[in-house]
Parts: C-alpha cells; sequence; structure tokens
C-alpha cells in the first residue's frame, strides 16, 4: 500500500475512534457544537490554505475534555504539571484547554505541536497565534450553532479576513466578561491587543497604497 494512502487511512480510523469516543462522553449540545466547529475550522482552513488535517484534528479535539468535572480537571492539571495562573485558579473550567491538549497526546497519540496548541489555545487565545490556533480560536466562537448575531457577524468577517475575525472575537470575549462581571484572562487582553496591530498596520499599509 502507498504511504499516502496508509496515511489517509490512519487518519481516517483516528478520526472515527476520537468521534466515536466524542460521542460517548459528551453531551449531545456539546458533540454537536464540536461537529459544527469541525466543519466550520475546515472551511476557513481551505480559504486560507492551512492544513487540512491538523486543523481537523484540533476541531474534533478542542472540548474533548468537556466531560470532566472540576476536580478530575485539578488532578490531570498536577498530574501533567501544568501551571496554573490565578484566573484558572479561579475558574477551574478554563483548565478544559490546557488539559484537553494533554489528554489528545496521552489517548489519541497526538504529537503534533500545531494541533496541541490550538487545543490548548481555543479558549483565551495566546499573544502568537499560528494559522491553525487562530482558524480554531475563531471557528470555535462563530460555528453556526452558535445562535447569536455577533457570532454570525463573526462568522462573515473570517471569510474575507481571519485576522480582523481573531480581534472582533477578543473583542465580544471581553465585553462579555466585562457586562456579566468576570475575570478577564490576560490571554484574551493580549489577543485583543495583537489583533488591533495587526488592524493599524493593515491600514496604515493601505494608506501608503493609494
Amino acid at each position: 500500500m502507498p504511504q499516502q494512502m496508509a496515511t489517509i487511512l490512519m487518519t481516517n480510523q483516528k478520526i472515527k475512534q476520537i468521534k466515536d469516543f466524542l460521542h460517548k462522553k459528551l453531551k449531545p449540545n456539546r458533540f454537536e457544537h464540536v461537529l459544527s466547529v469541525r466543519e466550520t475550522a475546515i472551511n476557513f482552513a481551505t480559504k486560507y490554505k492551512a492544513d487540512l488535517q491538523k486543523v481537523e484534528l484540533a476541531a474534533l479535539l478542542h472540548d474533548c475534555a468537556k466531560w470532566m468535572n472540576t476536580n478530575i480537571l485539578i488532578e490531570l492539571s498536577k498530574k501533567h504539571n501544568i501551571k496554573l495562573d490565578q484566573i484558572e485558579r479561579e475558574n477551574p473550567a478554563l483548565l478544559h484547554a490546557k488539559v484537553g491538549a494533554e489528554y489528545a497526546k496521552d489517548h489519541f497519540g497526538i504529537t503534533d505541536s500545531d494541533v496541541l496548541n490550538a487545543i490548548r489555545n481555543h479558549t483565551t487565545g495566546t499573544q502568537k497565534m499560528s494559522l491553525v490556533d487562530k482558524i480554531l480560536y475563531v471557528a470555535d466562537f462563530c460555528e453556526p450553532k452558535r445562535n447569536y448575531q455577533v457570532a454570525n457577524d463573526v462568522y462573515k468577517t473570517a471569510e474575507s479576513d481571519l485576522d480582523s475575525a481573531m480581534l472582533e472575537v477578543a473583542q465580544h470575549k471581553i465585553i462579555r466578561q466585562i457586562k456579566e462581571n468576570r475575570l478577564i484572562h490576560p490571554n484574551t487582553i493580549d489577543v485583543y491587543n495583537t489583533g488591533l496591530r495587526l488592524s493599524h498596520k493593515k491600514k496604515k499599509e493601505i494608506e501608503i497604497g493609494k
């Protein structure tokens, strides 16, 4: 069997294994969300010429630890020597991203750093985001089953400008946290600042080009 065919077959088997696991472990709405994120992320990956296999795996696995309660998340954080910042200590639900990356590694043999980092960063984002990071961060926020207007607005932006969509996601997350009187993770502030700098840079380039 040619190497490429063998790789495709192995990938398809792994995807089936992951989907079967998620179907058993996640609540129906969460499982449907994951499948919708997968479809949305693949759409963006095609537009922006990202690695489709990496994006698909990251999208499928981004919430693989969502079935865990707080005790399990904290226990696995200790097991994997995950350093918790103050915001994560006060809001352990955020740990599903970092724990999810370790779980994807241990239980599904995922070793690709792009995939694992995208899983780690999909909730809060981070200052320097790869293309796979950005696609998952945006797709998780705006997949069509998110039935609110801002998600639809972000989706439309992402179809033509992924960096602007990333900025919009960070803006909406910050606004929501403020409205709900919740702590804001510093990584989300970093995403906002990075996105804003990119936006200003693009505007200057357009002005210079006129």
